[in-house]
């Protein structure tokens, strides 16, 4: 995970050019304690007193402490993203969808003490509700975007005639999104979670899906 400054256009003003200086320092703050204490014992506080700003000035840009951790990555994230709807994907459809998810795994593994906390925070369902930061509402609001890369994905294999079309495109992506996403938390509870062996699993699960359980002599298929 990197610390990319934010770029400035040449024309901002100078409020402007320190709102976003203030950001960047937020953000550089709260990445070296998370790192140094650790997500749960990190506090506001200290994070603000790193960045040099008042505790009432870092939460005019993060609404909380989870706000912060999704400040620290989500441009990362959006990034990554980019990259994958930029790629030509070729080849066979699980081949296309272990690259897909593997460029993530190797986003998560770069730092785990910081992907350990956000991916968790996917499965928080109830955070979905109202009081979200602004950072938080953008992280939860990429996982369409996601959704909608894999339907363009699958559905260009369905139209080639490569896959059957008895199931939605839609409803395919989401179930690998949402394999993608127990697996890549079980992942991430290792020690020393290695990108080729998280990626090997979910592979392994991808293609189970993807090719059903026939059922045995005797049993009645679903």
């Amino acid at each position: 995970m990197t610390d990319t400054d934010d770029t400035t256009a040449p024309k901002l003003g100078l409020r402007e050019r320190g709102k976003l200086e203030k950001r960047r320092r937020i953000k550089q703050a709260a990445r070296k304690v998370f790192l140094d204490k650790g997500y749960e014992d990190a506090t506001t506080r200290e994070i603000a007193n790193a960045a040099e700003v008042a505790i009432g000035t870092l939460f005019v840009y993060a609404k909380d402490k989870r706000d912060l951790l999704m400040m620290i990555i989500n441009d990362d994230l959006d990034q990554v993203n980019d990259e994958l709807a930029a790629r030509r994907w070729e080849g066979p459809l699980i081949d296309q969808l272990t690259g897909f998810f593997g460029r993530r795994y190797a986003y998560w593994a770069s730092e785990p003490r910081l992907a350990r906390p956000a991916v968790q925070e996917t499965f928080d369902f109830l955070s979905r509700g109202t009081g979200q930061g602004p950072e938080t509402a953008r992280f939860y609001g990429r996982r369409g975007r996601i959704v909608e890369l894999l339907e363009t994905i699958i559905r260009a294999k369905q139209d080639a005639g490569r896959i059957g079309r008895e199931h939605a495109a839609a409803d395919i992506a989401s179930l690998c999104m949402t394999i993608y996403l127990t697996e890549v938390r079980r992942w991430l509870n290792d020690d020393d979670p290695q990108p080729e062996a998280g990626v090997e699993r979910l592979r392994k699960l991808l293609a189970l899906a993807l090719s059903g359980v026939r059922p045995a002599d005797g049993e009645a298929a679903p």
